[in-house]
């Protein structure tokens, strides 16, 4: 059911450690650089820790399913309940980073999802983010195509 989501996690770097980069969510220092940001949450998808997920997000946060499919995502509440599948998901299920380029603020990330249960499939898609204060503000998923 919410298998767009899956879009907004990727494998973590094997260099950093999961705890160095959940430091990276929140922080306004040189440390906490976008794909910084973007990578931290994504370790957190990967890991299903809800809790660590969403500390790489603003109290405001914003996600929207561009194609209109989806109703916004807006606040912590609302992020906590959309991902809350996580907690029942595959242990495989989570994301590999196929593409990411970086622009200021702004993370675009092409993710490829794995570890779907038997006979689900999901396309590759994009994510947007932006990151401000440390914290991922918007996030947007373009339609697939």
């Amino acid at each position: 059911m919410r298998f767009w989501f899956a879009a907004c996690s990727a494998t973590a770097l094997a260099a950093l450690s999961f705890h160095a980069m959940a430091a990276a969510c929140g922080t306004t220092d040189a440390s906490s650089r976008p794909d910084q940001v973007v990578q931290a949450q994504v370790a957190a998808y990967n890991a299903h820790d809800i809790e660590a997920f969403a500390a790489c997000y603003a109290d405001d946060v914003s996600i929207v399913d561009l194609s209109g499919k989806r109703p916004e995502v807006k606040g912590q509440a609302a992020l906590r309940k959309a991902f809350a599948f996580l907690d029942k998901a595959p242990r495989d299920f989570g994301v590999d980073i196929v593409k990411r380029v970086v622009n200021g603020p702004v993370v675009i990330d092409l993710e490829h999802p794995h570890g779907l249960p038997p006979g689900k499939h999901a396309p590759d898609s994009l994510a947007v983010y932006e990151v401000r204060n440390g914290k991922i503000a918007r996030l947007w998923f373009p339609p697939s195509t």
